[in-house]
């Protein structure tokens, strides 16, 4: 059984072999350890991977390298670290009365992909040939409404509910659909959406403004989506439990959430109705935790979420992460 078809069976809550394997590094832990890192992923290869495009935040270096730059919306950023996304400093709109003559860069669509498009079908190939499971796409309808307008400027915006906020979301799915055309027409097996919803503790909006505002938008997107035959994996940071059955009914198939943030009991009666994507907890066991630690948290998710399926081997190492916590994570997600 390869990659792509035990992640298949994962999300189809169908027995496959084991618990699939697609661990994130940030690109600040990969210059950490280099090749010690590369021969762990040599000795457990991953069954999931995830492929960037043209016009997606992490398919430029310049989103990783310390400086400031600004994006094709027109925002701008501050980067303080080698190999971590940064933040926006000055957003593309200022003020919210001015999104009727905002334009988005859906016109640089075409040019990019005909500069990388070549680059993304190589990657495609590539995993192909080792038998994963293939993520396409940085779909992100709230965080790129963030980008566009500053992260407290929109939180405002979404206390007003004005019909300019209606209208950046709709420009925002407008985008969407137009960058969906690439990579809908790519041997890719899902499509990705980024959107952080949870603080530590609770949502960042009520869950009937979520529902109001995003929960047709996505709707919109990922009934798309699913007619060209692609699964849709959503990841969302924070305490989010509130949004499970929303992700639920629009048929979402993996959800990539802090599962120890939100905790273990909280999460668990969902378990069967929707694949949990990882992930154990950064803020504190990877960062902090032995590698036993780890073992252990692992052993409780399958305990508790997997259902003959619907739990995939994901976590996230970021660069403070020690390489024998990395090890643990690959040898406890990989036992059966």
């Amino acid at each position: 059984m390869d990659g792509r078809e035990r992640t298949l069976r994962t999300v189809r809550f169908s027995n496959p072999d084991r618990i699939p394997l697609g661990l994130w590094f940030h690109k600040a832990t990969i210059q950490r350890h280099g090749a010690a890192l590369d021969a762990l992923m040599e000795e457990y290869p991953q069954d999931i991977v995830r492929i960037h495009g043209p016009m997606d935040r992490a398919f430029y270096s310049v989103t990783f390298t310390p400086g400031t730059f600004t994006d094709e919306w027109g925002s701008t950023w501050q980067v303080l670290q080698e190999g971590m996304v940064g933040e926006v400093k000055t957003p593309a709109l200022a003020e919210i009365e001015a999104v009727r003559e905002y334009d988005l860069p859906v016109e640089l669509l075409a040019p990019e992909w005909q500069a990388g498009g070549a680059h993304v079908e190589q990657q495609i190939d590539r995993a192909r040939a080792k038998g994963q499971f293939i993520l396409g796409a940085q779909v992100e309808v709230f965080q790129r409404m963030q980008f566009i307008r500053g992260t407290e400027n929109l939180l405002c915006d979404l206390g007003d509910e004005s019909e300019e906020l209606l209208i950046l979301r709709d420009k925002v799915v407008e985008y969407f659909h137009a960058y969906l055309d690439y990579w809908l027409n790519l041997d890719v097996d899902a499509i990705t959406f980024y959107d952080d919803w949870g603080s530590q503790l609770s949502l960042l909006i009520s869950p009937e403004s979520w529902r109001r505002v995003f929960k047709p938008a996505y709707r919109e997107l990922m009934e798309r989506i699913r007619e060209a035959g692609k699964l849709v994996f959503f990841h969302c940071d924070g305490y989010i439990v509130d949004l499970y059955p929303e992700f639920i009914e629009l048929g979402v198939d993996a959800i990539n959430s802090q599962v120890w943030c939100m905790g273990l009991d909280k999460v668990a009666p969902f378990a069967g109705r929707i694949t949990f994507w990882g992930e154990v907890d950064r803020q504190h066991t990877l960062a902090f935790g032995s590698p036993e630690d780890i073992c252990q948290s692992i052993k409780l998710m399958k305990d508790r979420l997997y259902r003959q399926g619907g739990l995939i081997g994901q976590s996230v190492a970021g660069v403070d992460v020690s390489l024998a916590n990395i090890r643990a994570l690959f040898e406890c997600w990989n036992t059966t």
